[in-house]
């Protein structure tokens, strides 16, 4: 059977003319939907991310040492899996969300911004975007205030994370360190801190919503209402809330806030050691923050600043 092309171009012609506007407006939002989702995967792509974060412009910010973005290229999470607030549907709802807040500025109205002390991250929140920083023992130097750069800075973000309770398998290593005879020096330091995390049990103390012996929830009268638990990622990054990250800069936790724990008193059944930057006249606790702390040079670098 022999094709006439001549006679199939003008039938298909005929209905373009016929039927042009049906088309239109049946392919148009088709194509429009495949452009604005094509739009939306590359846009929240890691090489567009990277474009503007990575190597030029003003939002530098993507440093590729942090162990949370060593992966990114690498078939690991994405920019949005830990980012979700740049995702474009997510800009969407909050450009909704502040439209009545527009309304009543443009109309001259009052604007009271409601603040919930409980709109916090749980750790396992932080953790799931953050899985290395437990394995996390120092500061990446590139954030670190100038003050401090040429000392450096040791956080151990697992012994911290460890405190909030006592693991069954940190309750079994350390009966097997109680009964052990001559223990080396690293056994040593490590029971040391076992036995600190089964007597302190910081989160005995440090949270208000517990459960009595037969299961019940209660609050804890005796923990201050107003206080976060000083042990969790969010007592330290107070600034960490799901209003503001991720998405804004974190902020490096202040001194006070060091001191909130490390004030050297005796606290609960054992030592917690003095953090104080500024006094100079007691340094042996020093290196334990400040690795390449030299009490010789510090005090006249530090006023150098």
């Amino acid at each position: 059977m022999q094709i006439n092309r001549k006679e199939i171009f003008d039938k298909v012609k005929d209905f373009i003319i016929k039927r042009h506007i049906m088309l239109v407006l049946i392919i148009a939002p088709i194509g429009a939907i495949v452009v604005f989702g094509g739009m939306v995967l590359y846009n929240q792509s890691e090489t567009f991310c990277q474009k503007c974060h990575k190597n030029q412009g003003t939002y530098i910010s993507l440093d590729m040492r942090i162990p949370a973005h060593k992966d990114i290229n690498k078939g690991g999470p994405t920019c949005v899996s830990c980012h979700p607030d740049k995702a474009v549907e997510m800009l969407l709802m909050r450009s909704l969300k502040k439209t009545p807040k527009y309304a009543q500025r443009v109309a001259n109205l009052r604007v009271k911004e409601s603040v919930n002390s409980k709109n916090i991250y749980q750790d396992e929140e932080c953790i799931s975007c953050h899985p290395e920083i437990l394995n996390l023992a120092e500061v990446d130097e590139p954030n670190l205030p100038l003050q401090v750069k040429d000392i450096g800075l040791r956080y151990d973000h697992e012994i911290h994370y460890r405190f909030v309770y006592f693991r069954a398998e940190d309750e079994q290593q350390w009966k097997q360190l109680r009964v052990k005879d001559n223990l080396t020096e690293d056994e040593q330091e490590e029971f040391t801190l076992l036995e600190k995390i089964r007597l302190g049990n910081c989160e005995t103390c440090h949270i208000q919503s517990k459960k009595d012996e037969i299961g019940n929830n209660f609050v804890d009268k005796t923990v201050n209402y107003t206080a976060r638990n000083p042990i969790s990622c969010a007592g330290c990054h107070e600034d960490a809330l799901p209003t503001t990250h991720p998405g804004n800069d974190m902020k490096f936790p202040s001194k006070e806030t060091c001191q909130k724990c490390h004030h050297g008193k005796i606290h609960g059944k054992f030592l917690i050691f003095k953090a104080d930057c500024e006094d100079t006249s007691d340094t042996k606790n020093c290196v334990k923050c400040h690795p390449k702390f030299n009490p010789s040079t510090f005090k006249n670098d530090f006023v150098a600043r």
